[in-house]
C-alpha cells in the first residue's frame, strides 16, 4: 500500500493508540510527571517515602524557636600560652603545655590559635582542653585541629589568618584548663587560647525561619517548573550575628560547582536555645581570634535539623567561604554543629543536607547526581565530604556514612532546569519570536520562529520508477481529494500512477519536452498540464478529465527560451494555479493562470536552480510558497508573499541535496505539512514535511512604543504561561512590563523599574536566581554589570553585581550558552562576540571570545533555542540588505548564517 492512500488507516490507527493512553491516564492526570529515577548509590538506607517527602526535616523546619532581638555582641578574652600563663614541660622529644584554669563565663566555649606562618603538622599536635564544675574536673577532651579548614592562603582573610583549633564548645561551666602537646619538638610560637563568652540576648522572640522564599518573595509562578524549593533557613539575624565585627571589604563571590559536608567537631548535648549562641561564639573565634573576614562556613545545621545562614552575603549567591582549603572559590559549604565522628546525625540532620544541597546547588545548574565537577584543578562529585578533599576525619566517620543518603535526598528533591532558560515565545508555539519597531508607525510587531524548514528521513512509497524520463506531482487529477504520481515516458506520454499501479497512460501529451501540474486551471475542479511542444516551442494546456485521461488544447506564448517547467499552485493569489520557469541565465519567470498570463520575473539570475517545485505553504501563514534546489546543492525555501512574488531564499532544507527529480503537491504523508518526493533509482521516496519553518508571517501587535528607547521580548515574565513585554521609556528610564494573551496582544504598561535610562545593554536573562522568575541583567553607565532581579509584575528586586569586567556595546541574552543549568550572556564588543557563563545567582564570569565575526551585522539578538536542539541561537540583522538571518550556535561556535526573513530595514528596534 503506498503512502498516498494509507493515511486514512494510519490516522485511525493514531487515534485508537491515543484513546487507549488517554484511557489509561485520564483517572491520574493531575499526577502524571515524566521525572528521571535515580538510583540511590549502593550502600543507600533512604526510601523513596524518605527521599521524596524528607519528613523528618519537615517537622522541624517550619517550628519557632527561641531568638535573640537584634545583634548580641559576643566577648573573646585571649590568653598567651607562650607565657607566665602556661606551665612547660619537656616529654620525651617534644614539649607539653599546661594553661592555668582560666574563668568561663556564659555559654563557654574555647578555642587555641598560633602564629601565623608557623609549619605545624596536625599529627604532631594534641591539644585538648577540660572543666570544672562545682569542684571536680571533667575528663580531658580533644580540640581538633585540621589544617584543611581555613580560608585560601592567597586570598585577603588567609594572608592574616592565624591557624587554631576548632572551637570546643563547653557550656555553663567555672573554669577551663587546657594543655598542648607537640611530639615533634617545640610547641607553636605565639600560642594563644581563646574563651568566648557568646554574650546575653537583652531580650528573646519566638521566629520562624526567616529566609524562606514562601514568605518573602511574590507567590512563585505556577506555570513555570524547574525550581527547586528553598528550604527553611534562619537568618544571621535571627542568631545575632553583629555585622560590625566581620571585613566587609574581604567579601568575593566566584563560582559554586560542588557542595562539601563539614562538622564543628565542637558539642553533641546542647539544647535548642542555646544554638544561637553556639553560632555567635564560632563566629567570634573565626573573626577574633582566626583572623578571618567572617565565620568560615556558608550554612550550619543544628542536631535537631534546623538549617542557619553562615557566612555573609546571601544564602543564593556563591559566596567564597573558609571551609575547605584550595576549594573555597568553587565550592560552599554546611557544617552539623557536633562531633559526628562520637555520634550518628539524626535524620533530621541528613535530611536538611539533602533539602540544602538540592536547592543551592540547583541554584548554580548542578545535578546533585552528578558524578564529575570540575572543583578548581580537580574533578569531585556534586556532594562531598570535607574529607574528599584533603587528609581530615571531617564530617566525622558517622555522617560521612550517611553521604550516600544526602547524594539521594539532594537529587530526588531537585528539579531540572527548563524554568530558568530565558523564554522568548510570545504567540504560544514551542519557538521563540523576534520583537521588532516598526520604523514607520512605532507599532511593535513580532516575527514568529518555527523551528526551521525540515524534512524526515525518506521513505518508499512504491517501485517501479526507472523506466521514465521524468517524475511529478499533481495536486489531484482522480478527483479524489488526493495527490496523484505521474511518470513521462520517452515519447512524452504520461502514466497515472495510484496505489503503485499504473491507472492510466495518456498519450495526448506526446511530442512535449517540458511537463508541468499547476493543479486546476480551466475552473472544473479537475488537475490540469501544462507541457510545451518540442517542435514550435509553444505551449499547450491538457484539461483533466477526472480518469487520468487528458484533452489537449492550444495556448499561445513562445517558450523556448526555457529549459525547466514547474507547477506551483497558486502563488499569486488570483484561484488558478500558477507555472514558474527558468531560462538560460538561471533566472525564474512566473507564467500567471497556467501559463495564459503575461511573464513576470520573480528571482534575478543567481544562484541556478535544478529543481522548482511548490504548492504549498511551508511557513504556516497560508501563501503558497516555493521549494527549489541550487545545482549541487541544499534544497531552499522561496516564502511566497500572496502577489505573485517571492522573498529570500530560507534553509537550507538538509536531505535533499543530489537527489533526482524533486516535486511536491501539499501533504503526502497524512501529517498535514507538506512533503517531497524524488526518485532514487526504481524507487519513489517520499521526504515528509515536519511542520516547522523559519519565520512566520508578522503579526500585528496593539503596542505604540513611540516614546520607547528599548523593547525587549520578556517571554513569560509573570509565570502565567503567556509570552510578554518589557519596554522603557526614553524620557524617564521607567521600565515597565506589558503582559500578553499568547495571540499578540498585550495588556496596559505596568511599572516594574525606575530611573534606569542609563543601564546600558539592558537584556531579559532568563532566571538567574533559580526562584522561577526571570531577570534582567544591565550595566548601568560607569559600574559593573548587574542584576535586576525579576518578580512578575511586581516591582524589580534590589539589584547587586553579577561580574565587574564585563563591557561592550551590547548585550544578548541567549539563555543557556554552556548547557550547565545557569543561564549565560553574550556581549558583543565591536565586531567581536564575547560569552559570559552564568552561575547562578551570582551572575557571571569568563569573557570568553567566540569564533563569529560581526562586522557584516549591525542588529543582533539571542533567542534561547529557535531549533530546540538544546542550545541557544542568534539573529543578526545584515547591513545593507536588511535581512534577517539565523546562526545556530554549536559547542565550539557557529553554523553558517542562513536567511530567515528579508525586509528587516523597516524596523529600527529588533529583539
Amino acid at each position: 500500500m503506498s503512502l498516498f492512500r494509507s493515511r486514512f488507516v494510519t490516522a485511525c490507527q493514531q487515534l485508537l493508540a491515543l484513546g487507549a493512553v488517554l484511557a489509561v491516564l485520564t483517572p491520574a492526570a493531575s499526577l502524571i510527571s515524566l521525572d528521571v529515577v535515580r538510583q540511590p548509590p549502593a550502600g543507600s538506607t533512604v526510601t523513596g517515602t524518605d527521599a521524596g517527602a524528607l519528613s523528618a526535616y519537615g517537622r522541624v523546619a517550619r517550628r519557632s524557636a527561641t531568638l535573640p532581638v537584634g545583634a548580641v555582641d559576643p566577648v573573646v578574652r585571649e590568653v598567651s600560652l607562650t607565657g607566665t600563663a602556661a606551665a612547660r614541660a619537656v616529654a620525651g622529644g617534644g614539649e607539653r603545655l599546661v594553661s592555668r584554669p582560666e574563668v568561663v563565663t556564659g555559654e563557654g566555649m574555647v578555642g587555641v590559635t598560633w602564629a601565623h606562618g608557623a609549619d605545624v603538622d596536625e599529627d604532631d599536635l594534641a591539644i585538648a582542653a577540660r572543666t570544672l564544675v562545682d569542684g571536680e574536673w571533667s575528663d580531658w577532651a580533644a580540640l581538633e585541629y585540621h589544617e584543611e579548614h581555613g580560608p585560601d592562603p592567597d586570598s585577603r582573610e588567609g594572608r592574616l589568618a592565624r591557624p587554631g583549633t576548632e572551637p570546643l564548645y563547653v557550656g555553663e561551666v567555672d573554669r577551663v584548663q587546657v594543655r598542648v602537646v607537640d611530639s615533634a619538638g617545640a610547641a607553636p610560637a605565639d600560642l594563644r587560647l581563646a574563651v568566648i563568652d557568646p554574650g546575653t540576648p537583652t531580650r528573646t522572640t519566638s521566629q520562624r525561619a526567616a529566609l524562606d522564599t514562601t514568605d518573602s518573595t511574590p507567590a512563585e509562578p505556577a506555570a513555570r517548573g524547574g525550581v527547586t524549593p528553598e528550604p527553611q533557613i534562619f537568618s544571621r539575624a535571627q542568631w545575632g550575628a553583629d555585622e560590625r565585627m566581620r571585613d566587609k571589604s574581604s567579601l568575593r563571590y566566584y563560582e559554586v560547582h560542588a557542595g562539601f559536608v563539614h562538622h564543628t567537631v565542637n558539642a553533641n548535648d546542647y539544647s535548642r536555645d542555646e544554638v544561637p549562641g553556639i553560632l555567635r561564639s564560632i563566629y567570634a573565634y573565626h573573626t577574633k581570634s582566626r583572623g578571618w573576614s567572617d565565620i568560615g562556613y556558608n550554612f550550619l545545621v543544628d542536631r535537631f535539623g534546623r538549617i542557619w545562614e553562615g557566612r555573609f552575603g546571601g544564602v543564593d549567591r556563591p559566596v567564597v567561604g573558609a571551609h575547605t582549603l584550595g576549594y573555597n572559590d568553587y565550592a560552599f559549604a554546611m557544617s552539623a554543629i557536633g562531633n559526628f565522628e562520637q555520634v550518628k546525625p539524626s535524620q533530621a540532620v541528613v535530611e536538611a543536607y539533602g533539602a540544602l544541597f538540592a536547592w543551592k546547588l540547583s541554584l548554580h545548574g548542578v545535578d546533585a547526581s552528578s558524578g564529575q565537577q570540575q572543583v578548581g584543578s580537580k574533578t569531585f562529585p556534586a556532594i562531598n565530604g570535607h574529607r574528599d578533599a584533603g587528609s581530615t576525619a571531617c564530617p566525622g566517620r558517622y555522617l560521612y556514612d550517611r553521604l550516600g543518603d544526602i547524594r539521594t535526598l539532594a537529587a530526588a528533591a531537585q528539579t531540572g532546569w527548563e524554568g530558568r532558560d530565558l523564554d522568548s515565545d510570545l504567540l504560544g508555539t514551542p519557538h521563540p519570536d523576534v520583537v521588532a519597531r516598526r520604523t514607520s508607525d512605532h507599532r511593535v510587531v513580532v516575527i514568529p520562529t518555527g523551528g526551521l524548514t525540515k524534512v524526515r528521513k525518506p521513505v518508499v512509497d512504491s517501485t517501479g520508477w526507472a523506466a521514465y524520463d521524468a517524475t511529478l506531482v499533481s495536486p489531484d487529477l482522480t478527483g479524489d481529494g488526493r495527490p496523484d504520481l505521474l511518470g513521462r515516458t520517452g515519447d512524452g506520454s504520461v502514466e497515472v500512477r495510484v496505489e503503485g499501479q499504473v491507472l492510466r497512460t495518456a498519450t495526448a501529451t506526446r511530442g512535449h519536452d517540458l511537463l508541468a501540474a499547476p493543479g486546476d486551471v480551466d475552473g472544473d475542479g479537475l488537475g490540469d498540464l501544462v507541457g510545451r511542444d518540442a517542435g514550435t516551442g509553444r505551449p499547450t494546456l491538457f484539461r483533466g478529465r477526472g480518469n487520468g485521461g487528458f484533452a489537449a488544447a492550444a495556448m499561445s506564448g513562445d517558450w523556448r527560451g526555457y529549459d525547466l517547467l514547474a507547477g506551483v499552485g497558486d502563488l499569486d493569489g488570483d484561484g488558478v494555479g500558477d507555472l514558474v520557469a527558468r531560462d538560460a541565465a538561471g533566472s525564474l519567470w512566473l507564467l500567471p493562470r497556467g501559463g495564459a498570463g503575461t511573464p513576470s520575473l520573480l528571482v534575478q539570475g543567481g544562484p541556478r536552480y535544478d529543481a522548482v517545485t511548490g504548492s504549498a505553504d511551508w511557513n504556516g501563514d497560508g501563501l503558497v510558497d516555493l521549494v527549489v534546489r541550487r545545482e549541487g546543492g541544499h534544497a531552499y525555501v522561496l516564502p511566497g508573499r500572496g502577489d505573485g512574488t517571492v522573498g529570500a531564499a530560507r534553509g537550507p532544507v538538509k536531505r535533499l541535496k543530489g537527489r533526482g527529480d524533486l516535486s511536491g503537491a501539499g501533504d503526502l504523508a497524512g501529517s498535514a505539512a507538506p512533503d517531497l518526493v524524488s526518485r532514487r533509482g526504481d524507487q519513489m521516496l517520499v521526504f515528509a514535511g515536519t511542520g516547522t519553518f523559519d519565520t512566520g508571517a508578522v503579526v500585528e501587535t496593539n503596542v505604540r512604543a513611540k516614546g520607547a528607547d528599548l523593547v525587549l521580548n520578556a517571554g513569560d515574565w509573570d509565570g502565567d504561561g503567556q509570552g510578554d513585554l518589557i519596554v522603557r521609556q526614553r524620557k524617564n528610564g521607567a521600565v515597565k512590563v506589558r503582559t500578553g494573551d499568547g495571540r499578540g496582544s498585550f495588556a496596559r504598561a505596568v511599572k516594574i523599574g525606575h530611573d534606569m535610562g542609563d543601564v546600558r545593554m539592558l537584556e531579559v536573562v532568563g532566571d538567574m536566581t533559580g526562584d522561577g522568575w526571570p531577570d534582567l541583567m544591565g550595566q548601568p553607565v560607569g559600574g559593573a554589570m548587574r542584576i535586576y532581579p525579576g518578580r512578575g509584575v511586581e516591582p524589580l528586586g534590589p539589584s547587586y553585581q553579577a561580574h565587574s569586567a564585563v563591557s561592550g556595546t551590547r548585550q544578548v541574552g541567549v539563555g543557556r550558552w554552556d548547557g550547565d543549568g545557569a543561564p549565560d550572556t553574550l556581549v558583543r564588543r565591536g565586531d567581536e562576540l564575547l560569552v559570559y557563563t552564568g552561575n547562578g545567582p551570582g551572575g557571571l564570569t569568563g569573557g570568553r571570545a567566540l569564533s563569529l565575526d560581526l562586522s557584516d551585522y549591525d542588529l543582533l539578538t539571542g533567542v534561547p533555542d529557535v531549533t530546540l536542539g538544546n542550545r541557544p541561537d542568534l539573529v543578526v540583522r545584515e547591513r545593507g540588505t536588511g535581512r534577517l538571518l539565523l546562526v545556530e550556535s554549536r559547542a565550539n561556535g557557529f553554523k553558517a548564517p542562513r536567511v530567515i526573513a528579508d525586509g528587516a530595514e523597516a524596523y529600527d528596534l529588533v529583539d
